[in-house]
């Protein structure tokens, strides 16, 4: 009986060996299975490469400083902007980087000391309160170094801002940080709209700033773990009107300058009275002109004459440089008459540079038929040909002669 109860008691000790021996098993697997889970939660807020189980979900991490801007503009509008230097001061290197921004910020846009990040670096994540912006770094941040981001956004006013009267408006914000960051300086700056006045803000640690007309609410903290109050409260006073006042200061220093510049004008330089050109001047210019009209056609006559073989070489040359000399002294009489109309009346100026035109176009043509005159005599153009350019540049200076008969009409008039 008692060899029995032996046999049965080791039994039982075996069996108990055994199950402690599973047990202990079971144990060392779960152990060694959450060992190797808790290698590969990562940071909220910063990834490090892979390759080092080491690290723990809760490593702290020092933010130098992170400064978020609110402007808020005359339309409801609100953009913001987010600014952060960041010191890698873990033993490894940091390749992606999480944000958080205020709920429905939109038009998001990151920069780094290297440059402008595109669309594809960018993953949002939209949550409850905020939005998570992960940042995949152009180039990972080393142990002991350091880079700065500014993130730009729009934000709803819709969301953000209520109106409790006319005038009255509050704007609602909420702080959000990751758990594991320490941020050595942080400020929270809020510029109202130009006009606008503070009422109340809802964190007493607070100070006004005042530039002209502008108003900036500043929060800062030094060594921020947790935000003491992350919901955000600031009540101002606005009035609609502000908001032409900007483009009605612009107009209204448009208008003075424009007034100031015409007094300036009329005083420094007084409307000149117009006077009328003396009679004679006109009188005499028209003689002189004509007389010159004339001696230019006797120069054609005898030049077609010499080509006709009616007068010789020496008879034109003789003849050509009395008229010639004469031609002189009444283009010289006629600048001196030109300069004195010109002096006393400007708006004879544009009629007289239309008779220069017409003169210059008159002995173009000249030189043009004289040309084809002497290709004819060489039998470089036929007859007809000779016949069809002499009719085109004869009509051409008809015109141009008829413009100069109507303007000496006018002058001719203008002396009556």
């Amino acid at each position: 009986m008692i060899k029995l109860d032996r046999k049965h008691v080791e039994k039982k000790i075996l069996f108990i060996s055994v199950a402690l021996l599973l047990i202990l098993a079971g144990s060392r697997i779960s152990l060694t299975y959450g060992a190797s889970c808790s290698s590969h939660i990562v940071n909220p807020s910063l990834m490090f490469n892979p390759g080092n189980p080491g690290l723990a979900a809760n490593e702290t991490f020092m933010i130098d400083e992170w400064s978020r801007r609110i402007s808020l503009d005359a339309w409801g509008g609100i953009s913001g902007s987010d600014y952060y230097s960041i010191f890698n001061n873990q033993s490894d290197v940091i390749s992606q980087v999480t944000f958080i921004l205020p709920a429905n910020a939109s038009d998001i846009s990151v920069q780094d000391a290297y440059g402008d990040y595109s669309k594809t670096k960018i993953d949002t994540s939209p949550q409850e309160d905020h939005i998570k912006i992960d940042i995949f770094l152009r180039e990972p941040l080393k142990p002991k170094e350091r880079n700065e981001f500014l993130i730009t956004y729009k934000l709803p006013s819709s969301r953000f801002i209520s109106q409790k009267s006319w005038q009255d408006y509050t704007l609602e914000l909420n702080l959000v940080k990751p758990e594991n960051w320490i941020v050595k300086k942080f400020s929270l700056i809020i510029s109202l709209p130009e006009g606008a006045e503070l009422k109340s803000f809802s964190n007493a640690n607070y100070k006004v700033e005042r530039q002209g007309l502008s108003v900036k609410v500043i929060l800062t903290e030094d060594n921020l773990v947790e935000f003491q109050t992350s919901h955000i409260t600031l009540e101002y006073q606005y009035f609609i009107l502000w908001r032409i006042f900007r483009p009605l200061v612009w107009t209204g220093l448009a208008a003075l300058i424009g007034a100031a510049l015409f007094f300036i004008k009329r005083f420094l330089h007084p409307v000149t009275v117009v006077t009328p050109v003396s009679p004679s001047i006109l009188k005499k210019f028209v003689e002189v002109y004509e007389e010159k009209r004339r001696l230019s056609e006797q120069i054609q006559s005898l030049q077609k004459q010499f080509r006709s073989g009616k007068l010789s070489r020496r008879k034109l040359r003789l003849r050509k440089r009395s008229l010639d000399q004469r031609l002189a002294v009444l283009n010289k009489r006629l600048a001196e008459l030109k300069d004195q109309i010109v002096t006393v009346a400007d708006r004879y100026k544009e009629m007289l540079r239309d008779l220069e035109t017409a003169e210059v176009e008159i002995e173009t043509l000249n030189m043009d038929i004289e040309r084809v005159e002497v290709r004819f005599r060489r039998g470089e153009i036929s007859a007809d040909a000779r016949r069809r350019l002499m009719d085109e540049y004869n009509r051409i200076k008809s015109r141009a002669e008829g413009r100069i008969s109507e303007i000496l009409l006018r002058l001719q008039e203008e002396n009556v």
